[in-house]
């Protein structure tokens, strides 16, 4: 009876990687010049960062430079999957992050270019940043921070981002940038990274039920004592209230929706387009920040 149950849960997780697969290929589309802005996935992007192809010469990978208008300075090279990569290869630890750059990695991505100096001289530590880590390699890139981990639960990611790295090496001056596998139910495999953040990057990762208390728990781990996690997820019906009542324990909780002027528009634009196309409650992200609570506010909780 059980073998059945675990054929048929494999099966149903196919078919979900499969839903993914077929955004990842409709991304790649745009990527090199289709200028569809809706996907298989319905809604791909704010159109925050743009992108060109510069290299294919890997069978697995290409090569895309990552630009902003906003910053025509700044620019990164960021390796993706291609259209060979195999649904087996996707199923693994919270990874939805390895298909693409989802919406809310884009925003998150954004809003660490245009707030640079909040993470000068800092540690930084990107969770759950899929295939890219996008957003941790932009403060990588432009923030001057002193260090910045990239990490994923997924070791094929954490090659990936490997590759990135050593691509960008030559742009991130004196900051130090490496990547690592965490899993964020498997404490005593990180252990030696308590309390040595000062500032936590994540992207939509509140929608794991099974992790969503581990991921407070690792942020939690990670942070000095007055460390800030900056997270952007959408609703998605009750998980980032969930999420949100968990952090309360640790942590002072604030809840933003309309926190940049040019997201906020695209925002509102995006609406007229109806669910069918853009829902906010999965493609909105909202911003939400942690701050850690010290010995003193945790006793008066």
């Amino acid at each position: 009876m059980r073998g059945r149950e675990n054929t048929k849960c494999n099966s149903n997780a196919k078919k979900r990687w499969q839903i993914l697969k077929q955004a990842l290929l409709q991304r790649q589309k745009s990527a090199v010049g289709s200028g569809d802005t809706v996907s298989v996935r319905r809604f791909s992007t704010f159109e925050l960062l743009s992108t060109k192809l510069i290299s294919t010469n890997e069978q697995e990978h290409l090569w895309l430079q990552y630009n902003c208008s906003v910053f025509p300075e700044f620019n990164v090279d960021i390796r993706h999957l291609t259209q060979q990569v195999k649904v087996d290869d996707l199923i693994g630890f919270n990874n939805t992050g390895n298909v693409c750059v989802w919406p809310s990695e884009e925003v998150l991505s954004y809003y660490c270019l245009k707030n640079k100096h909040l993470f000068r001289n800092q540690n930084v530590c990107e969770l759950g940043g899929g295939m890219t880590c996008l957003a941790g390699v932009i403060v990588a890139v432009c923030s001057d921070a002193s260090h910045v981990l990239l990490t994923d639960g997924n070791e094929n990611s954490v090659t990936n981002v490997s590759s990135i790295i050593e691509r960008n090496k030559t742009l991130f001056g004196k900051t130090e940038v490496t990547g690592r596998e965490l899993k964020w139910n498997e404490r005593e495999k990180f252990d030696d990274l308590s309390g040595q953040y000062d500032h936590i990057i994540c992207a939509d990762c509140l929608f794991f039920d099974q992790y969503r208390q581990d991921l407070v728990d690792t942020i939690d781990c990670l942070l000095k004592p007055g460390g800030t996690a900056s997270i952007f997820a959408p609703y998605r019906g009750t998980t980032l209230q969930a999420f949100c009542d968990l952090a309360k324990v640790k942590f002072n909780v604030d809840v933003q929706l309309n926190y940049d002027a040019t997201l906020w528009q695209k925002h509102q634009q995006m609406l007229t387009k109806g669910k069918e196309i853009y829902d906010e409650n999965i493609h909105y992200p909202v911003f939400i920040t942690l701050t850690k609570m010290d010995a003193k506010e945790l006793k008066t909780n």
